[in-house]
C-alpha cells in the first residue's frame, strides 16, 4: 500500500498511527494574517510524493508514511490564543521518527518557535533530526555554527550535514526513515 498521509492541526494525535513511519515537517509557519506568503510545507509534500516510493522500491516494507504538518487546511485560520496547538505539535515530534526542519527565514517568516524546538531536539535525540536551509536564509549563521558546534560534541563519528535545498532536506528525511 503506497500512502502519504498529511497530519494537520485538524486531526487529534490519538488518530496517528504512529507504527507507521512518520515525519514532522518543523520550521517557519505561515499564519492566518499571512495570506500573501505561501507556506514551503506544500513543496516538501510534493517532493516527499515524489521521492518516497523509490527509496522503498525494493522493500517489503508497507509503504505508508505520516506526514505531520503542523498548519491548519484552510490558510486563513490564525492560531492566535490557540493553546492547544503547543501540546499537540509536542507529541508528534515526540512519537515521529524523524523531525524535517526546513528553515526558510525571512524578515517576515522568522520562526522564532523554530529556533526553541530545533535546539531542543538536537538536544534530546540529534539522531531524529534532520537540518535544511536555503543559503539565503536570513540570519541563519547562529543556527549553523551551534549545529555544526553540537555536531562535534556529539559524536565525532557520525556526519550530520546541513542541507541547503529543500530538496536534499526531504532526501536526507527518507533516508533515515529508511535506516530506522
Amino acid at each position: 500500500m503506497n500512502e502519504i498521509r498529511e497530519i494537520r492541526y485538524e486531526i487529534p494525535m490519538s488518530d496517528v498511527d504512529f507504527g507507521k513511519k512518520t515525519v514532522f515537517l518543523a520550521g517557519p509557519t505561515v499564519r492566518g494574517n499571512q495570506t500573501h506568503l505561501k507556506s514551503w510545507r506544500i513543496e516538501a509534500i510534493s517532493l516527499f510524493k515524489l521521492y518516497f516510493d523509490d527509496f522503498f522500491k525494493y522493500s517489503s516494507y508497507d509503504k505508508c508514511l505520516n506526514l505531520i504538518i503542523p498548519e491548519f487546511s484552510d490558510i486563513t485560520v490564525s492560531d492566535k490564543y490557540r493553546y492547544d496547538l503547543p501540546p499537540w505539535e509536542f507529541e508528534g515530534l515526540r512519537k515521529c521518527n524523524v523531525i524535517m526542519f526546513w528553515i526558510p527565514r525571512t524578515k517576515e517568516l522568522i520562526g522564532l518557535t523554530t529556533n526553541y524546538e530545533l535546539g531542543y531536539w538536537t538536544a534530546k535525540n540529534r539522531n531524529k533530526v534532520v537540518y535544511g536551509r536555503p543559503d539565503n536564509a536570513y540570519r541563519i549563521n547562529y543556527t549553523d555554527i551551534m549545529w555544526n558546534e553540537d555536531g562535534k560534541e556529539y559524536c565525532e563519528s557520525q556526519n550530520f550535514p546541513i542541507q541547503n535545498t529543500l530538496e536534499k532536506t526531504v532526501l536526507e528525511t527518507i533516508k533515515k526513515l529508511k535506516e530506522i
